[in-house]
């Protein structure tokens, strides 16, 4: 075990953690989940692992300071899968906050993820400005829009959307996702007991296939908070379509469900450019927040995301940049920080200093995601964006 400057260690848990770990994070993150189910999440294994993903930073006398989780994930970008260090639940016990726990432990996080052959890191942060600083960039983007069922055109082909089987669901929806993955930006690649949401008992799965063919379009929906005056809303959970038609026929067969919603509550992509497909697209209830202006979506801002592993990047499949250079800095990840020359398909560290006008970490991270890195990978062979979008989008929450 590595000992930090201020006298801390780090642990992989062990069982006899369990019921420690879960009163921590229920008092780091109230109201999510009883102590009694993160126990059960970490004895039994919840999607991306159980007990084994969790670390315990300690104290002198063996007191417990803090706790973390990491996850071995595969993101996909361009059509390409980058291994991807997910980082969750980082918590510090109420008597060692203010000194420096938090940061520390995700300096250990990072140190770890990149050992284990990581390239990226991925967060959902409990604040934006604190991982900011670890060199993570906001990555994905999403438009809330609450509206009336008829509001959406009746776009044809909704009459080939039908229910998934429950006892095909898994194998057809599973295999149109990972078409998806090769064709959209920041899907993770999900084990098989990342699709339970499938199988909530409120949760209707629906598949868009044209006769005997390959669905093109799924989404899955379930009923949630409306406003008080007209009740539950229909939520869509998910929709991911390879083709336009998938995706116009989900909109219509939403849009035939007007006698039966009020609202309907749908997460958009921005590039979708949904405000142009809603017949008038206001929030419902809300007034004007300028003269003559009205509301038409609510910012949704998720995952963060990271570089740990700069070399790789640039290496193997880089696009080559002639020899140029690239100054970087990184002050958590030392490995990534100095000048680097770009050569054809690998990348050289000349000089370890970047000095004043090298380039922080998380803007090279910004043009990672927009796919204009200087000598970043290339986009893959087959890489053809579904619906043209190549807005970021990581569905999974951890």
């Amino acid at each position: 075990m590595e000992r930090a400057p201020a006298g801390l260690t780090l642990r992989r848990a062990g069982d006899e953690d369990a019921r420690g770990l879960a009163a921590l994070w229920n008092h780091a993150f109230p109201g999510e989940r009883s102590a009694e189910e993160r126990i059960r999440d970490l004895e039994a294994g919840s999607v991306y692992g159980g007990l084994e993903t969790a670390w315990v930073a300690e104290g002198d006398g063996g007191r417990r300071a803090g706790a973390f989780r990491i996850y071995d994930l595969e993101l996909h970008l361009r059509g390409r899968p980058f291994r991807t260090m997910g980082l969750a639940a980082v918590a510090v016990e109420p008597e060692w906050r203010r000194r420096g726990v938090g940061r520390w432990m995700c300096r250990e996080a990072l140190r770890l993820g990149r050992e284990e052959g990581a390239v990226l890191a991925l967060l959902y942060p409990y604040r934006v400005d604190f991982y900011a600083r670890l060199g993570f960039t906001s990555a994905g983007e999403l438009h809330r829009y609450r509206f009336h069922p008829e509001e959406l055109p009746t776009f044809p082909g909704r009459e080939a959307v039908v229910r998934a089987d429950p006892a095909e669901v898994e194998e057809l929806v599973a295999r149109l996702y990972a078409q998806a993955t090769r064709r959209r930006n920041g899907l993770l690649t999900r084990p098989r007991e990342a699709w339970r949401h499938l199988y909530a008992p409120n949760a209707t799965v629906l598949l868009h296939q044209e006769a005997a063919g390959e669905p093109s379009a799924y989404a899955v929906v379930h009923p949630g908070p409306g406003p008080v005056e007209t009740g539950p809303a229909l939520h869509v959970r998910e929709l991911l379509a390879l083709e336009m038609t998938g995706y116009r026929a989900l909109l219509g067969w939403i849009s035939a469900q007007r006698g039966a919603w009020r609202h309907v509550v749908y997460d958009a992509l921005p590039g979708e450019g949904f405000h142009r497909i809603l017949g008038h697209p206001r929030l419902p209830g809300t007034g004007t927040v300028r003269d003559l202006w009205f509301q038409s979506a609510v910012l949704l801002r998720g995952p963060m995301l990271r570089i740990l592993n700069l070399e790789a990047l640039l290496t193997g499949t880089a696009q080559n940049q002639g020899d140029a250079v690239l100054p970087v800095l990184d002050s958590e990840v030392p490995e990534n920080a100095g000048v680097w020359t770009l050569g054809e398909g690998e990348a050289v560290r000349a000089r370890k200093e970047a000095g004043e006008g090298g380039v922080p970490i998380r803007v090279l991270t910004d043009l990672l995601v927009s796919g204009t890195l200087p000598g970043g990978p290339r986009p893959a062979e087959e890489w053809e964006p579904a619906l043209g979008l190549e807005d970021f989008q990581t569905l999974d929450t951890f």
